[in-house]
């Protein structure tokens, strides 16, 4: 009769234990859960609130000691505003207010100096504190004795004190405003008052100092920048006349120009280039009325047409040729009237052709003479280009040294400007760094802070509880409620056992009908009844680990099932360590073995332990377990005794390290694992589980044994309160 897990197997329903806290559950109307399982860290709390609460004390305690243990620091604080810009006596320069964030660099700026290991040192010769013996008693500090290496014992005394300041003093600058607070703590006030006033002192003295020292090094240095720039300036001018005197070199003044110069050859190439174009253009012209007087009639030449001679002569034309029209009228041809019109009608057109062809004339003299001033112009102005090129070449080197004069001069005449605007402006600006307030005497101390110091300790105290809460309680792998062997070891919750001291208290309790041993296996009866719909005949329990309480939680199903009227056998099945005939009182010298190996009847080795209840020892332990458990005399005995009884209950052995176990499941029904409550496996409950799996075996659910409901955590409630053994509220 082998047994396999089935996909059929139904989940029984989770009974809750009797006898819990209040708070810890309620069904039918689960607590909240917003991320995180709030029952469950309820549950944690209530369980380790002992520790928890000493964990907090001992942190308040130790907040409260170093309180009381502090000494007393004072701080004195004083302001200073410090301005981006100065107003300057002489307002030589017009420049633009500086940006913001060029503002917020120079503030830092200005705090780092004051900061510095220089200020510190500064304060420390201010005040003299290299001779004052009570410096260091007045600051807790411990006198050096010897001088430090290469040091004398007052470099020495300075370079600590100076650290110790500098360790000690401090400087805010809230945002969007210029006053600085400068503060200095030390445990004497009057100290801290008197070196946060030093301090401030100090600072606006020492930046005072520094635009003096910079206004003095910029004099000396432009001195000597003038010198070098004035020698360079005359050597180099020096330079440019020479070259120009030996290559013959004219600039004439031009205003229009960059350097405001230019050459007469340039010029004169001007020149002549510009009356060229000129000269070019005058003959096209000429050229153009040339060409068109030959081409057309004569008297349609413009020239023709504007010339006065030529109108008069076509005026008495036209009066002969009216004249002459009208003697017509009178006179034949021949008549000598008509002759003398004639006469004079040809004179007038040979005057007309004359004076035609004298214009043409004159237009191409006129066009000639433009042609001869164009290539004169065009010859002189080839010479000027050659002439401008060679001078071209010459001026290379003299347009370098021009530019070097001219940089030198222009360096010459800034450096000067400069140095008579710092000359007329030294010593007449104002300092940008003023006070604002003197740092007064502290009222009190502003460490330590009790309240602030609780507050923290409490924290610490709140964060270590939950760390250690943590580390117990989800770290490791016990199951400590219902709900844990449900999450941790995914296994169905089948009910609880409450803790039984020994195996004659569970006898004890388990007589009474009314305890809660007897109320908790009768829940974990009615919740195997549910693991089979056709009648529950057989059941292995076990568990990962010797310890965990499987006989006590099998002896007790055993007795819950033989109360409800059933004939129950309990055996032994456990031929390594047996315990069921301690529990019951019997001996085990026949048993189980003995039937297997034919020894002895089932009769000879029942007994009877209570009404319905009858037991099956171990027997003489075997030599070789798994072949006992593994043959056909084993199947024989437990249809035997499954035809016999009602209900069998096997107990058997744990399932690590032993082959028994997964022998004893393949041929037995359900299984039914026991698990100690608050007891780390360290992964062998998982282990176990797993390994039974691995066999094709189905774990019908599990037990949590030795369950406290109080001291875990859990418990349940219907809307209102429960607990066995009081009225109900």
């Amino acid at each position: 009769m082998s047994r396999v897990e089935t996909p059929a197997a139904q989940t029984p329903l989770s009974v809750q234990p009797p006898g819990a806290p209040p708070y810890a559950y309620s069904y039918g109307n689960p607590m909240p859960t917003i991320g995180i399982d709030v029952r469950r860290l309820a549950s944690a709390l209530y369980r380790n609130r002992f520790i928890a609460a000493a964990i907090i004390a001992a942190a308040l305690v130790a907040g409260i000691i170093f309180t009381l243990s502090t000494t007393p620091i004072y701080q004195a604080t004083g302001t200073v505003q410090i301005d981006s810009q100065v107003n300057e006596v002489l307002d030589e320069d017009a420049t633009m207010p500086p940006v913001e964030w060029d503002v917020e660099r120079f503030l830092q700026t200005q705090l780092d100096v004051l900061l510095s290991r220089g200020m510190a040192e500064r304060v420390v010769d201010r005040l003299n504190l290299t001779r004052d013996d009570t410096y260091f008693e007045r600051m807790g500090l411990s006198a050096p004795e010897v001088a430090a290496p290469g040091r004398t014992m007052a470099e020495t005394r300075r370079a600590i004190i100076a650290a110790n300041l500098q360790g000690n003093v401090s400087a805010e600058l809230p945002r969007y405003s210029r006053v600085v607070d400068i503060g200095f703590t030390s445990p004497d006030a009057t100290y801290a008052s008197q070196i946060a006033n030093a301090y401030i002192e100090t600072f606006i003295a020492s930046n005072l100092q520094r635009k003096f020292d910079s206004s003095s090094y910029a004099r000396e240095y432009l001195e000597q920048q003038l010198e070098l720039a004035k020698d360079r300036l005359e050597e180099s001018e020096k330079a440019q006349v020479d070259y120009a005197r030996r290559f013959g070199l004219v600039d004439i003044p031009d205003t229009s120009e960059r350097d405001g110069a230019v050459s007469i050859v340039q010029t004169n190439l001007a020149e002549a280039n510009a009356a060229l174009n000129a000269a070019r253009t005058a003959r096209i012209l000429a050229e153009e009325q040339y060409r068109v007087a030959q081409r057309s009639n004569g008297f349609s030449i413009p020239d023709v047409q504007d010339n006065a001679y030529i109108q008069s002569l076509q005026r008495q034309r036209a009066e002969i040729s009216a004249e002459m029209a009208q003697d017509a009228e009178r006179y034949r041809e021949e008549h000598p009237v008509m002759q003398q019109h004639a006469e004079k009608l040809r004179g007038i057109e040979r005057q007309l052709d004359r004076a035609v062809s004298d214009t043409r004339g004159s237009l191409r003299q006129r066009y000639e003479a433009a042609m001869r001033n164009e290539q004169r112009l065009a010859a002189q102005v080839e010479r000027l280009q050659a002439g401008t090129a060679a001078e071209q070449s010459e001026r290379v080197q003299y347009n370098i040294l021009s530019r070097e004069a001219a940089t030198n001069r222009a360096m010459y005449d800034a450096l000067l400007q400069r140095y008579k605007e710092i000359s007329a402006s030294a010593g007449v600006s104002t300092n940008n760094i003023s006070l604002v307030d003197r740092a007064e005497l502290p009222g009190g101390p502003i460490r330590p802070r009790p309240l602030i110091n609780i507050g923290l300790a409490l924290f610490a105290g709140l964060a270590l509880t939950g760390l250690f809460i943590f580390a117990r309680e989800f770290i490791d792998d016990a199951a400590r409620t219902p709900d844990d062997v449900t999450d941790r070891l995914r296994l169905p919750f089948l009910g609880t056992v409450p803790r039984l001291e020994s195996a004659e208290h569970i006898v004890e309790e388990l007589d009474r009908p009314k305890s809660n041993a007897s109320e908790s296996f009768a829940a974990l009866r009615t919740s195997l009844a549910l693991l089979s719909t056709e009648g529950l005949r057989s059941i292995l329990v076990t568990s990962s680990q010797q310890g965990e309480g499987k006989s006590l939680v099998a002896y007790g199903i055993a007795r819950s099932f033989a109360r409800a009227g059933k004939r129950t056998l309990i055996v032994d099945t456990d031929l390594r360590r047996p315990s069921q005939h301690q529990i019951l009182g019997t001996s085990r010298e026949k048993g189980l073995t003995s039937v297997i190996t034919r020894q002895a009847s089932l009769a000879d080795v029942v007994y009877e332990a209570q009404d319905g209840l009858h037991l099956v020892p171990s027997g003489p332990l075997p030599p070789s377990v798994p072949e006992l458990l593994a043959s056909n005399s084993f199947e024989e005995f437990r249809d035997l005794v499954m035809n016999e009884y009602d209900i069998v209950i096997f107990d058997g052995p744990p399932v690590l390290g032993l082959a028994d176990t997964v022998l004893l499941a393949q041929r037995i029904e359900h299984l039914v694992f026991v698990t100690e409550a608050g007891r780390a496996t360290h992964g062998r409950a998982q282990a176990a589980i797993r390994r039974l799996r691995d066999n094709d075996i189905r774990v019908d659910g599990a037990v949590l044994n030795k369950f406290d409901p109080k001291t875990s955590g859990y418990g349940y409630n219907y809307g209102y309160y429960y607990s066995y053994g009081e009225d109900a509220a």
